[in-house]
């Protein structure tokens, strides 16, 4: 007989290539599953595909983060520092048998760096980059599994305020760069603020990337160039700074520039010190009537979502609330009597109906 009852359920126990074939023996809950199983295995026999059991995945967690990073996080500009942070995760995790990770165990990995005191955004990141690591070997046909993590939704994080620099403090801050010593410091800055480059674009350009009243900036995060034009003062100044070739500010100029913005007394939110130039631009460009469209291209944002955060700025933003709202009669001005009888009518007007 090829099926029997047993203890646990129902045991398929057959030999599709004939009595010297290979045994195939495998227990299902129901004899429903296990006829199912049968005619199966019979059939892929039929069609010269025999059945193959399936071995068990010993791989762990840092086994596919170390194949995910072999085969695609080696090329990603920040690959190394991700791959660092992954290890670290599944250390977490306590480098658990791949296969046998749930949803559930995602969540409390996010549980457990929430009360570590890690921010919602960051807890997004690293299941948004676990997740990624699965994805890519499902793709690659490395990994024939589910993706844990793909079904746990994101934390919902509250829009922030972006900070920018108003007048008075670019001011103030200016007045401290001139009297620096270090004088690639007060470029940078000036740099960012009229073009809006991050600030490592900007640290790291290069002379060669200085043409026709223009600068391009190269090796952006999202990896596209961006060319854009100079007031011809700056471009000028640029030019005379450095050398024609290589890097224009070979000096560190992050800490000399924290160090301004602190004496200069601006006071940002955690995470903007240098960011904060970068908003400025934008912002200010909003202000001063620029189009959303234009900033994005200026900026560098692969989607206009990211721009629509300055937009609000604009002085036309949603101004056609006022053109389209509902007219209300505010410039008549009422007397008491005119009041009252107003409101004698209205009562009769209930007391008819």
């Amino acid at each position: 007989m090829s099926i029997k009852k047993v203890e646990n359920g129902w045991q398929v126990d057959i030999r599709p290539q004939g009595k010297h074939g290979k045994r195939v023996r495998k227990t299902l809950p129901s004899l429903a599953k296990a006829k199912r199983f049968e005619s199966y295995v019979i059939g892929q026999m039929a069609i010269g595909e025999p059945y193959e059991s399936k071995k068990r995945d010993k791989r762990r967690l840092k086994d596919l983060i170390q194949l995910w990073f072999s085969y695609h996080g080696v090329s990603l500009k920040d690959g190394k520092r991700r791959f660092s942070q992954l290890n670290a995760l599944a250390d977490l995790m306590g480098n658990p048998l791949a296969v046998s990770i749930t949803p559930v165990d995602a969540t409390r990995l996010r549980q457990q760096r929430l009360e570590s005191g890690v921010t919602p955004n960051t807890v997004n990141h690293d299941q948004a980059h676990l997740r990624a690591v699965f994805n890519k070997l499902i793709r690659l046909g490395e990994w024939d599994g589910t993706n844990p993590f793909a079904q746990v939704q994101p934390l919902r994080i509250d829009e922030k305020e972006l900070s920018y620099l108003t007048h008075e403090d670019i001011d103030a801050l200016f007045k401290v760069l001139r009297e620096s010593t270090n004088r690639d410091v007060l470029l940078i800055t000036h740099l960012c603020l009229v073009t809006g480059a991050r600030w490592s674009e900007a640290q790291y350009l290069r002379a060669e990337m200085l043409r026709n009243g223009r600068v391009t900036f190269t090796g952006t995060k999202n990896g596209r160039n961006r060319t854009i034009p100079l007031p011809d003062e700056l471009y000028q100044t640029l030019l005379s700074h450095g050398p024609r070739i290589g890097r224009l500010f070979p000096t560190a100029a992050y800490k000399p520039f924290s160090a301004a913005i602190i004496e200069a007394g601006i006071r940002l939110p955690p995470g903007q010190r240098t960011h904060v130039l970068r908003h400025t631009f934008a912002s200010h460009f909003m202000m001063n009537g620029g189009d959303v469209l234009t900033l994005q291209k200026i900026l560098g944002h692969q989607t206009i979502a990211m721009t629509m955060r300055y937009a609000h700025l604009s002085p036309d933003h949603l101004a056609d609330a006022i053109r389209f709202a509902p007219k209300i009669g505010v410039d008549k001005k009422w007397t008491d009597s005119e009041f009252q009888e107003g409101k004698i009518q209205i009562a009769d007007t209930k007391k008819g109906t």
